[in-house]
């Protein structure tokens, strides 16, 4: 798995409508408002957060890949896919990706599975004392209170552990390479966890490659050990799986803007409050509104703006905000990220 075929999905959805940064900052995870409104407005949540270290150069380098295979083309700062770049994508297998619902909490899972695994592996070779390979305080703590819970944590825990794993990567439906890099991740008694060097050279696949396949994998594995359809063919993946999926898509910043919102403060008002920029409060509204589909939208945008606008986009295509702006000057870009924030599942 390449990076710029992910990228090539994510240009085909927004096919000249956005720049390329537009992509960068979906991979990375930027909470704009622009940011989370085109991930609602093109259906591209899965792709959302997942790569937030994402070099400048590791993407640039990506997408000098796709324009020098002729598969997408920059004019004025907006990105469209070629005909070759859409036969392209099409051709592509469908990636199984969760960015928007784990953001980066799948090394949270996966830190507690290998650290139970390297515990119940010297628990049953009688081994009391070692280093465990996390110096997570809340990661030791958290297996701490799961090997509490296992009835017996030698042999019979261990031995239950590698059956859970073996159907979970079944159910999955990884590729033999996914799976081979998660096990060869674990840590046991006497063998250490490969590093991605290691992979490499066994694989003959770059590492950056290999990261994705392994990401696309542990979603895929946390999916299923979360799900409460299989808890019970599950109990230790489902206990490790607790509370890694994001429970509410807001940050943190913007559930207590939404507090004061809900009450009726103005976003001026919510500003000074918080000594807040107008702007970052707004940005905060788009979040809300992208995530709430009874958002009041009517406090901001009159019915018969918010009409003309739909229309505009439906019957002409128009997805950016400059061209929108440029057709309705009395609109401001916040009252248009607001309107397109109400047309999830309208347009995709």
């Amino acid at each position: 798995m390449k990076l710029s075929s992910i990228i090539l999905k994510i240009a085909e959805k927004m096919d000249g409508q956005r720049s390329l940064n537009a992509s960068l900052h979906v991979l990375r995870g930027k909470r704009s408002g622009q940011t989370l409104q085109d991930i609602d407005y093109f259906s591209i949540k899965p792709y959302f957060s997942l790569l937030p270290k994402l070099a400048d150069s590791t993407f640039a380098e990506a997408v000098r890949a796709l324009q020098h295979e002729g598969l997408i083309r920059e004019s004025e700062g907006i990105v469209t896919v070629t005909e070759k770049g859409k036969r392209t994508e099409k051709e592509l297998r469908v990636f199984h990706f969760d960015g928007w619902n784990y953001r980066g909490r799948e090394e949270i899972f996966f830190l507690r599975l290998v650290l139970l695994v390297q515990t119940l592996s010297q628990l049953r070779e009688s081994r009391n004392s070692f280093h465990p390979i996390t110096n997570d305080r809340k990661i030791q703590q958290f297996v701490k209170e799961v090997l509490r819970s296992l009835y017996d944590a030698r042999q019979n825990s261990a031995r239950y552990l590698a059956g859970e794993l073996l159907l979970a990567l079944e159910m999955t439906g990884i590729s033999d390479l996914q799976a081979s890099i998660l096990s060869h991740r674990l840590t046991g008694v006497d063998a250490s966890g490969w590093t991605w060097e290691q992979l490499e050279e066994a694989t003959s696949e770059p590492v950056a490659s290999l990261q994705l396949e392994y990401l696309e994998a542990l979603h895929r594995l946390i999916a299923v050990s979360e799900s409460e359809e299989f808890a019970e063919k599950l109990p230790i993946l489902h206990k490790l799986a607790y509370g890694i999926r994001i429970e509410t898509p807001l940050t943190d910043s913007t559930a207590i803007t939404k507090k004061l919102f809900d009450q009726g403060v103005s976003i001026e008002e919510i500003a000074s409050t918080r000594q807040l920029k107008v702007n970052t409060i707004e940005d905060h509204i788009s979040e809300i509104a992208a995530n709430d589909r009874d958002f009041p939208i009517l406090r901001f945008v009159k019915r018969e703006d918010q009409l003309a606008v739909k229309m505009e986009v439906k019957n002409n295509d128009v997805k950016r905000l400059r061209l929108l702006k440029d057709k309705f000057p009395h609109l401001s870009y916040f009252q248009l990220r607001l309107i397109m924030s109400t047309m999830k599942g309208e347009h995709v």
